[in-house]
């Protein structure tokens, strides 16, 4: 699924740099001084994104395991499957552009894009498959000199024109049904030993 949302948003950066070839790719920033030969896939002079980090959303986790669907005649049925997973996303946006200026100016039209566009929802994402996706909010995500030299220094490359963000909410569910339980119809609480 995470591969799928960011090639689905590449395409949309793609369309809003405007280039003639696509000039922002998925791949391995940390490649960046490796040598290249496959030209449809190198990173050579392109705007490179790579994932630096995944997180689980923490404020998120608790979600019961027990949950009421409502089957194809709409009547409730009781399952139980593990929660799903709500994901923070980190991604790693550098111009590894041979000239220095048009690097500078990917990267403004990178950081204009996801300005204008800083919230996804399904139905501008329709290639996904259902994962009970509902959107994806992309945030510019601030580092200090030295997050950013450890950063580059994992990388294990020099630092090129670069942007972080954190894509947030992206969430991940089994798509099978889960272990069939009863519903609960009736709560009997007890006061003093009298039934209420």
């Amino acid at each position: 699924m995470i591969d799928q949302v960011l090639n689905t948003v590449i395409v949309l950066l793609n369309d809003h740099i405007g280039t003639s070839a696509p000039d922002v790719i998925l791949g391995n920033l940390s490649m960046v001084d490796s040598v290249q030969v496959d030209s449809e896939n190198s990173i050579a002079d392109r705007v490179v994104l790579s994932v630096v980090n995944i997180q689980q959303e923490s404020t998120l986790r608790n979600m019961a395991a027990n949950r009421q669907i409502f089957d194809n005649s709409g009547l409730p049925r009781g399952v139980a499957r593990n929660p799903g997973i709500f994901l923070n996303i980190y991604l790693l946006i550098g111009a590894n552009k041979s000239q220095y200026n048009i690097g500078l100016q990917r990267i403004s039209q990178v950081i204009s894009f996801f300005q204008r566009n800083s919230i996804f929802t399904v139905s501008e994402i329709p290639n996904l498959p259902d994962f009970g996706l509902e959107k994806i909010i992309f945030d510019l995500h601030s580092t200090n000199f030295e997050e950013l030299n450890q950063l580059w220094g994992i990388m294990g490359g020099k630092y090129i024109p670069s942007v972080v963000y954190k894509m947030r909410l992206a969430y991940i569910d089994s798509i099978e049904e889960g272990m069939e339980i009863p519903l609960v119809k009736t709560i009997d609480a007890q006061f003093n030993n009298k039934t209420l």
